[in-house]
This record gives C-alpha cells, structure tokens and sequence, in this order.
C-alpha cells in the first residue's frame, strides 16, 4: 500500500509539484531567517547580483579593439567612426556636429577606399574632406540591406543617407527600405540624396534631392555640390613656365577616343600644330598596340599612376581635349597647375555658332570661360586648333581656381547640403503633388 501511494506521489503531477513546493519553503527558510532575524549576518551566502553595465564604459565595450589608423576599410572606417560617437556621448564632449550622422551609401565614396581616382573618387573625396572639416560623424554602406540597418541604428542622428541614383529609385519603391507609416525604421524619401554625376534630375523627390558636382547651365533646380581640386593640386610644385618641357598633354586614356567617328581632330591637325607651336604631344593611353587611326605625332607614355601624371601635366604647356571623356576634372587640375585647356565644341547652331547656351562640348562648364585660360575650338576646325595650340603655348598663365571650386566654398555647400530642411521641402513637394496629382506620393 505504501508502494502504491508512493508511486501516486511520483506519477501525478499535482504530487509533484507540492514536494517542490516543499523543497523550496524548506530550501528558503535559512534566508527568510537571515533577513529577519539575524540581519546583516551569513555575508559569505550572499550571492553577486549582476549590475548593468555602466553606460560611461560602453564604448570600450562594444568596441574593445579599435583597428589601427592604417585600415582603410569601410569596416574599419565605420567601427573607428562609431567608437568616436558613442566616446563623446558618453563623455558629453562631443565636436561640433559630431552627433550629426551622414550615411554614404553611394558607390564612389567606398571606391575611394579602393584606391579608385576617376572623376567620381575625386568628387567624392572633395565631399569627404568637408564632412571630416565640418565635424560630421559619416558611416559607409556597401548595399541596400547595410544602409537600412545603419539607418535604423541611428535614425535619430541621421540627417542625409547620400546614395547612387538608381539606389534612390529602388529604396524608393521598397517596402523593406523606404519609411511608410507602418514601418516606422524605413528610410525617409526626403532625407535620401542621389549622387548624379550628370545635369538630369534623378530622384523620385526630383531635382533638388538631385546632387550635381558642376554647376550645369542646364540643371537649374539640381543641387549644386561640386568639389574642389586644391588639395590634390597643392601636391605639385608649381614648374615656372621657363622650365617646362616643349610638350603637350593630350586628354585620352583609350585609343578608341582617336577613332575617325569620334574624335574631334583629325590626326593632320596634330602634326600641323606639333609644327607650328614646336610641341610634342603626350597621351597617357592604356593599349599598348594602338591602332593604325592613333596621330603619329602624339606619344603615347603609357597609363602613369596619379603622381605621375600629375609630374606629367605639370611639365606641359597646354591640355588639349579630343572630344571624350565629358566634364572630366582634369582641365581644372591643368589650370590649377597653369596648364590652358584646348575645349573641343562637338556640336552647335549653324546659324548661331557664337551662342554658347546652345554648344554641347567636351567641358559643359568650361566652355563658358575665354582666352588665356580655356580655348572653345569647333570640332574639325583645324586651323582654329592650330592657332589655339600656338596661342595657349605662348601665353602662360599663373596656376587658376574657379572661386566656387575653393575648399572654403565646398564646404559651405556640403554644409548647407546637410543642414537644409530637407523635410520641409518635402511638406511643399507632397502637397503640390497631393493637389495636382502628378508624381508619386510618400510619407513624412
């Protein structure tokens, strides 16, 4: 009988559960005396309660290893970026603007950290370089995915999310990206930049959503960003004109820009000017086998590393273009350096040829700048090339900066870029669309 019971007692759960009851009361009555009757007594039974851990500390916390300064990963650059931030937080010592976040999404800041240096890097690190002036805490995003979570860590600091304009197209439209009224960690249409190198708006906000890195007559409404060259161009000693070599540089990476169907100089009016003005011309072209078209008298040198082909263009008495790459900064290193620029005009008006507006050359901005600085030669015109050769090598100018390309007026504008209220544009934009209704329509 006594078996039977207990086998009940073990089997049944309610059973159970009172011997644990038990247990406990028993287990607890040692305590429940010691907090009673003998207070204070028993230390060595008093278990470490576990505290939180101390808010001044967690940087070093979460960041226990800061990678060394050389790491140039967009990894590395975030982690050093995000212990800075939560350092001065928790220390409440923070820079000016140091707890304003600005998320670089767009593809050529981190190509930057790959050593990328074509016009795109080059605006990009103009942009860096006043982010980093200003006090502005920045993070690098690789993809979408990265830049939502970023965004959703840090919303509440985050400003502008600078972006590639097909990027802005694709969050736009992605419930799992863009803020909608269910989905309150989605990324704000209005704080989303796209990075355009070109005078088209593309944004689905439009054209001031639109970052532009010229000041293009056609854009108007695009914000004007743009970048500047002087740092890049403070590293080249300044060659007096006496000492340059009788040379000239030509604006070409590939052979195919020669090509009968593109080039806007037939490879005769290279030799005339070489004759003419006394001058090699050197081209910096990636073939080695260059094909029959390639002008005899141009040299190629080869594709130089940037400090080279600085040395290179520094020694030269005039860049000459031939038609491609479009709106390329390097005509602005050339007068940087005291180096004239030769800018083909590929297309205009028969009958009003004088009518800049209406010109669609190589630069879109120079070609609105004169003699002894940028010479606008009609693509063909090989006399006028000629001349433009010779006048250019025979009038030197001092090293020339565009004012709005000046360090100090990039950052005014990279500043006035983050701290423009972007949402009450916004507010004007959705209630012109809400009473047209044209365009698509977001949430705030």
């Amino acid at each position: 009988m006594a078996s039977d019971f207990c086998h009940q007692f073990l089997t049944r759960p309610r059973y159970r559960i009172s011997l644990l009851l038990m247990c406990t009361l028993v287990l607890a009555l040692p305590i429940l005396l010691q907090e009673r009757v003998y207070p204070n007594r028993w230390t060595s039974l008093q278990a470490p309660i576990a505290q939180p851990p101390d808010p001044a500390h967690l940087s070093h916390i979460l960041f226990p290893g800061i990678p060394a300064s050389e790491d140039r990963s967009w990894l590395s650059e975030n982690e050093r970026a995000m212990y800075s931030l939560f350092q001065c937080l928790e220390q409440a010592n923070c820079g000016e603007n140091q707890t304003k976040v600005v998320i670089l999404a767009a593809s050529p800041f981190w190509g930057l950290l790959r050593g990328e240096n074509d016009g795109e890097a080059i605006w990009a690190n103009s942009t860096l370089m006043a982010l980093r002036r200003l006090g502005y805490s920045y993070l690098y995003s690789i993809n979408q995915e990265r830049t939502s979570q970023l965004y959703a860590m840090f919303r509440a600091l985050v400003l502008v999310v600078v972006v590639d304009a097909p990027a802005a197209h694709e969050c736009f439209h992605d419930e799992d990206c863009v803020l909608l009224g269910h989905k309150t960690h989605g990324i704000p249409a209005w704080k989303m930049l796209s990075w355009h190198f070109w005078d088209s708006p593309d944004h689905p906000l439009g054209r001031k959503w639109t970052l532009s890195p010229e000041d293009y007559q056609a854009s108007a409404g695009n914000t004007y960003l743009g970048y500047s060259i002087e740092p890049q161009c403070s590293t080249q000693t300044f060659i007096p004109h006496a000492q340059r070599k009788p040379q000239a540089y030509v604006l070409a990476k590939e052979a195919k820009y020669f090509a009968p169907t593109d080039r806007a100089y037939s490879p005769e009016s290279f030799d005339a000017a070489s004759a003419a003005a006394g001058l090699q011309f050197l081209a910096g072209v990636r073939e080695r086998a260059l094909p029959e078209y390639f002008p005899r008298n141009v040299t190629n040198v080869g594709f130089m590393s940037s400090t080279r082909f600085y040395e290179v263009l520094a020694e030269s008495r005039v860049l000459v273009g031939v038609g491609v790459p479009a709106t390329s900064p390097t005509p602005y290193e050339a007068l940087c350096l005291g180096v004239p620029f030769i800018n083909p005009i590929l297309l205009w008006n028969a009958e009003d040829p004088t009518n800049r507006t209406q010109w669609v050359a190589q630069h879109a901005t120079l070609k609105f700048l004169d003699p002894p600085y940028v010479y606008n030669v009609f693509k063909g015109d090989e006399a006028g090339f000629v001349d433009a050769v010779v006048s250019a090598s025979s009038h030197p100018i001092d090293s020339f900066v565009l004012e709005q390309m000046r360090t100090d007026a990039v950052e005014a504008r990279v500043a006035a870029m983050v701290e423009r209220d972007w949402k009450g544009e916004a507010v004007r934009l959705l209630a012109e669309r809400q009473a047209s209704g044209v365009g698509e329509t977001f949430w705030l």
